[in-house]
């Protein structure tokens, strides 16, 4: 039976979406300051805007962490200023593609599941969001190369569960995207209660994971082409992540 519900419907701005969003946000606009042309890739996107699961938890854990981290600052008020706008908050793609602007040539996003699919198409339409494509399976995020060579690449990998199996079947298509890029940085999450496991093996062409952080039992990992590796853990940090050499 095809599944038609979402679960991350009822998780929208959760603790991971904020740690995530807000490192995707200023990854993207580090991106896009060195680089005129940016492609953005989401193995696993959900939805441009949905609403909030529980808004004021969110405000309460936002603020928290924007007192301790004031990158995080940034990323609040775009948020509250989509909800003020819209009731809605924006999720990953949304937030990227607002971010990268006209520095972005092109964005792959991944999405299998039938209704959530439908819907983010819909998303698209309405925002006159061009070269964005929607693949139905994290593996074929590559399958007609659309992202160009030479550009800069943000992809976002997030699959709730990061099993055994999955890292091999978009390892081939995340090797090829990073090694046709002039840089990239790869953003990983995994959801686990139990203690940490090794990440996997960086793309081709990339290093790392470069940064890592941990928010209860939302665990994330970055890696980047080894030109941009200073820079990325430099976003990461303001944010709290502790750079691999400090967990060694």
């Amino acid at each position: 039976m095809v599944r038609m519900t979402n679960r991350q419907t009822g998780n929208v701005g959760n603790l991971g979406d904020i740690i995530k969003h807000a490192a995707l946000m200023d990854l993207a606009a580090a991106l896009a300051r060195a680089h005129a042309e940016v492609s953005y890739v989401d193995t696993h996107t959900f939805l441009l805007h949905a609403p909030l699961a529980d808004r004021d938890r969110w405000s309460r854990e936002v603020d928290a962490l924007a007192t301790m981290h004031p990158g995080y600052a940034r990323y609040a008020e775009l948020q509250r200023d989509s909800l003020a706008r819209t009731s809605e908050y924006r999720c990953s793609a949304g937030l990227v593609l607002d971010v990268l602007g006209e520095k972005r040539v092109c964005a792959v996003l991944g999405e299998a599941n039938p209704a959530t699919r439908a819907e983010l198409s819909a998303q698209l339409a309405a925002e006159s969001r061009t070269n964005v494509y929607v693949v139905n399976d994290a593996a074929r995020v590559d399958e007609d190369a659309r992202v160009p060579r030479s550009g800069a690449l943000l992809v976002h990998v997030d699959p709730f569960t990061l099993s055994p199996e999955l890292w091999p079947s978009i390892a081939g298509a995340l090797d090829a995207l990073v090694s046709r890029s002039a840089d990239a940085a790869i953003l990983v999450y995994r959801y686990s209660r139990n203690a940490s496991t090794p990440w996997p093996t960086a793309p081709k062409g990339a290093e790392g994971p470069v940064a890592e952080h941990r928010g209860g039992p939302h665990a994330f990992a970055v890696y980047a082409s080894p030109a941009i590796a200073d820079a990325v853990r430099h976003v990461c940090n303001a944010l709290g992540w502790a750079s691999t050499d400090k967990l060694l």
